[in-house]
């Protein structure tokens, strides 16, 4: 049966799903303890202070044999005070991210800052845009200024290492002629691929079809890139 509206998983699928939940709560809770530098033996004491939940509630949480997990509200708040994003306390992303404070609700908000503004988590939030680059994308460092401004010199930049052809005009990380180089190409039909820089100080190579084979590799395809701008 197919499910419409978007929804990815049928019924059948959803039964097989497999999502570290318990014990995978219980664990990533004594990780974010350990990073606080809590004795193992104050653990339920200080889980207590920072939700408002009894000793034996919060006990539960992270017992070794059978561990329970906190109610929604609980968790909410432990999210809140861990400073931690929801979906890797849930087991449902792999990266730990901080908590989007700058999506809070009004309500919320007043609640946790009065009314002051939260600060801005920069960090955060750029790990926040990154995450989804992790997997099969690399990270790599920019060397000299050929694709200016758009990657600067010494910027970071990801790229798909599982694309290993050209088969639609990108951005692409490539060996050529024993050279690493990050280069626009374009496919030019019946004659080749034109390597372009975006500093156009530097010419543009075309690649003749006979001779891409052997002097040109292919080792991704660049997907995003962060760059600092100075003034």
């Amino acid at each position: 049966m197919t499910i419409s509206n978007n929804i990815p998983l049928t019924r059948e699928a959803v039964r097989e799903l497999d999502i570290d939940i318990v014990p995978g709560v219980r664990q990533r809770l004594i990780e974010e303890l350990d990073r606080r530098g809590i004795h193992p033996g104050q653990r339920e004491h200080f889980l207590s202070q920072i939700t408002g939940r009894a000793l034996q509630t919060v006990a539960r949480w992270i017992d070794e044999e059978k561990p329970g997990l906190p109610d929604l509200k609980s968790l909410a708040i432990v999210c809140l005070q861990f400073d931690m994003d929801a979906n890797w306390i849930l087991g449902l992303t792999s990266n730990r991210l901080p908590f989007p404070k700058q999506q809070l609700s009004p309500r919320v908000q007043e609640q946790v800052y009065g009314h002051e503004e939260p600060s801005f988590d920069w960090i955060g939030n750029m790990l926040g845009q990154t995450a989804s680059f992790s997997g099969p994308n690399q990270v790599a460092v920019m060397k000299g200024d050929d694709m200016a401004p758009l990657i600067h010199d010494g910027a970071p930049f990801f790229f798909d290492a599982t694309v290993n052809e050209v088969e639609v005009n990108g951005i692409y990380v490539l060996d050529y002629q024993g050279r690493r180089l990050v280069r626009h190409i374009e496919i030019i039909v019946g004659e080749g691929l034109l390597l372009r820089c975006e500093n156009q100080r530097y010419n543009s190579t075309l690649v003749k079809l006979s001779k891409a084979m052997l002097t040109l590799t292919i080792l991704g395809r660049v997907k995003a890139a962060i760059n600092i701008n100075r003034f």
